[in-house]
């Protein structure tokens, strides 16, 4: 996570924790919670019938017994709650690659664009910078490397913003080629909130978003479980959401991990190939809701105490 760093004027410095809004507008408008079928656990002593259970595939390269050992029917899922696992934070910037994950090293901000800058260590320095100093409960910004998709462009930045009244705003990529386009984005964009900034070209990107870590180098789990998850969730969406491998984003005991944006960034853990359908179904509506309370870790823009509560009140 990318901390704090200097005053600002613009929308960060007036950053209002969402609370109120958002348990008001988020979750009092959604529909009741969907559940993904075949949650049932299974002892451990019959892994084949689980994996059949959790609709899992295997992983490219994987062995049977990587599957067992660090998939999604691995011993320690389920064992702990996944509410209040997630640290508040107020914005996301992803840093589209062209190298796939597998090949990521542990840090994977560190990895160069085909033009050899790299975007992640200088745009992680300059996001630093600006937030240093900045009073306590401000903002805070994540930077996460991503796979690129096809139209995308390597170094492009996909930015999902800080929530205004309790609702995300439109997600855009930015095309930020040189150190100077990262420095315009972070000045532009992040601090002073223009969207289209015209120092910054920009598109805006599909409302529906999601985000698998497949950070093998960070740890197994991620990289076993990461690749057939993502697989699925883009075949079971088809056209209605881009669905992107991506590095570390924190909780490697939660894998498979995933990122999912449709008016607020959901966190979910310990997801399988078989809750795609899930995913799915929930992105469907106007308005959708929590895909599955048990998989459910957290939103962007709320504490561990909200997310508890949450999950409490719809119990």
């Amino acid at each position: 996570m990318l901390h704090r760093g200097s005053r600002l004027s613009g929308p960060l410095q007036h950053l209002q924790h969402p609370l109120a809004s958002t348990l008001k507008q988020g979750f009092a408008s959604s529909p009741p919670p969907k559940f993904p079928p075949n949650r049932t656990l299974v002892s451990a002593s019959f892994p084949r019938l689980l994996q059949q259970r959790r609709g899992m595939s295997a992983c490219p390269g994987c062995t049977e017994q990587d599957m067992e050992d660090y998939g999604p029917s691995r011993s320690e899922v389920f064992s702990t709650p996944l509410a209040g696992t997630l640290e508040r934070y107020d914005g996301h910037i992803f840093v589209c690659l062209s190298s796939p994950p597998e090949t990521w090293p542990s840090d994977a901000l560190s990895v160069p664009a085909a033009n050899g800058l790299a975007a992640g260590t200088i745009l992680s320095g300059l996001v630093k910078a600006a937030m240093k100093g900045m009073p306590e409960g401000t903002a805070k910004m994540r930077v996460t490397p991503c796979h690129a998709l096809p139209g995308d462009e390597e170094g492009d930045l996909l930015y999902f913003p800080p929530t205004s009244g309790g609702v995300g705003r439109e997600p855009r990529a930015y095309r930020a080629a040189t150190e100077e386009a990262l420095r315009a984005f972070v000045d532009e964009v992040v601090v002073k909130g223009v969207a289209e900034a015209p120092s910054v070209p920009s598109r805006p990107i599909s409302p529906k978003q999601l985000f698998v870590c497949c950070h093998t180098q960070r740890d197994k789990r991620c990289g076993v479980c990461g690749p057939p998850l993502t697989a699925a969730l883009a075949s079971a969406l088809g056209g209605g959401a881009e669905v992107r491998a991506c590095s570390h984003v924190g909780g490697h005991a939660y894998a498979g991990n995933v990122l999912c944006f449709s008016r607020h960034m959901d966190w979910y853990g310990y997801v399988a190939p078989g809750d795609a359908g899930a995913f799915a179904r929930a992105l469907d509506p106007e308005e959708p809701g929590v895909v599955s309370v048990k998989l459910w870790r957290g939103r962007m823009g709320m504490t561990p105490d909200e997310h508890r509560a949450k999950v409490e009140g719809m119990a």
